[in-house]
Parts: structure tokens; sequence; C-alpha cells
């Protein structure tokens, strides 16, 4: 294990959750209502844009590289994408027809993105479809690739750390036992795993970043038109 990789890979992360959005936070709460669900999915679209700026700086030189090879091998990794992402979508399908089963429930991070969806289809769809892709490949797949001499550890870890970033935020810390309620949700650590290992997956095979970004994109966006679809069908 890379220690000192592993320490950047951390620090881009808390960059991306902690560090930006509450710089931007504290200079427009003077002047906007963070409450307003416009203000607030604007405000999201900007820190994920300064956020992919500074990950873009700090990988500049491999990401060059990694676009030639995605451009020049284009057929080739869209196709290990699009294997990979069905083998993940699968994998995620089931353990998601269980989960609801135990939990009663959609995970909550669903439930806030068809939310959103429904209120601002424009911007949350060019967030979740583009931006968030590209910007959660580079910070939980790009910065760990170095760190591990093992595939399987990093998938695993990878994977993990994935799944765990679209569950944990959205747990109700209001009060232990409010809190000892949502933590079935953690049960949803599971499929949002099994995706990203599939997203790491087509990563390491191409060692292209491209390639696990594509992948998270179709997920996302053939996710988004069909809820978009059924909105407008129901």
């Amino acid at each position: 294990m890379n220690l000192k990789k592993l320490g950047k890979a951390f620090l881009i992360i808390i960059l991306y959750l902690v560090i930006v959005p509450q710089i931007i936070g504290l200079i427009c709460l003077p002047f906007f209502d963070l409450e307003n669900p416009t203000v607030l999915t604007i405000l999201n679209l900007l820190i994920y844009i300064i956020d992919i700026i500074i990950i873009f700086i700090i990988y500049r030189k491999s990401i060059k590289e990694e676009w030639h090879k995605f451009t020049k091998n284009f057929k080739n990794y869209f196709s290990i994408a699009l294997k990979n992402w069905g083998k993940g979508f699968l994998l995620m399908f089931i353990f998601n027809i269980i989960i609801i089963n135990v939990v009663g429930k959609i995970a909550s991070n669903e439930s806030q993105n068809r939310e959103i969806l429904n209120q601002l289809p424009v911007f949350s769809s060019i967030a979740m479809v583009f931006l968030g892709p590209i910007l959660e490949e580079f910070a939980f797949r790009k910065g760990f690739k170095d760190v591990f001499k093992s595939e399987k550890i990093f998938l695993i870890f990878t994977a993990l750390l994935f799944g765990s970033f679209h569950v944990i935020s959205n747990l109700d810390y209001s009060s232990i036992q409010a809190f000892l309620s949502s933590s079935k949700e953690l049960l949803y650590i599971l499929p949002y795993a099994s995706l990203g290992y599939y997203f790491g997956k087509a990563y390491y095979e191409t060692d292209c970043i491209f390639t696990s970004i594509t992948a998270h994109m179709l997920h996302n966006g053939i996710s988004i038109f069909f809820i978009l679809l059924g909105t407008m069908l129901g």
C-alpha cells in the first residue's frame, strides 16, 4: 500500500465533499437563500464545476494521456464500459429487490435524486449525467488506482467507499433513535458498491479513467431517462 498516494486520494475526497462546498456556502450565504431548491441546485452545479477544475489541474498530465488512449481505442473501451455496467446493474438490481423488502422503501439517496429531478429536471440532469460521474470517478477511483498492488483489494475498497458515500450521508443523525431506525439503510451500500465494483473493473481493465466515467454516465443517463419518462406518463 502506498500511504502517500492514499493520503492524497482521501485529501481529494475531503476537498470535494467538505472544503469546496463549505467555502462556496460561506461566500453565498449572505446573498442567497440556501433553502431554495433552485438556488441550492445551481450552487451544487457550481461546486461540481470547481471541484472538477481542481481535480483536472491535479491530474492534468495523466488526463491528457488517458484521453488520448480513450479516443484512440473508443470502440473497444466503450464495449468494456457497456459490459461492466451491465454486470454491475444486474447485481445492483438483485440487491435492490432483496433490500427493499427488508427496509420497506427505496434508498434515501435515490428518493432525493428523484425529487430533485422532478423539481429541476434540466439542472439536475446535467449534474447527475455529466458532472457527477466525472467527479466521482476521479475522487473514488482515480486517486486509489496506484495505492493498492492487488486489483481485487482496489476493486473492493473503492466499491465499498463509493457505496458508503451514497448511503451514509443520507442517514438520520437527529437523534440516537432516529439513527438506529435509519441504519437499516446501510444495507443499500451493497447495491451501490456492486455497481462501483464494476465501474472500477472497467477502469482497471483499460487503465483509463474515461472508461469508468463512460459506464457511470451510461447508468445515470439511462436511470434518469426512465425516471423522467415515468413522471411524464404518470
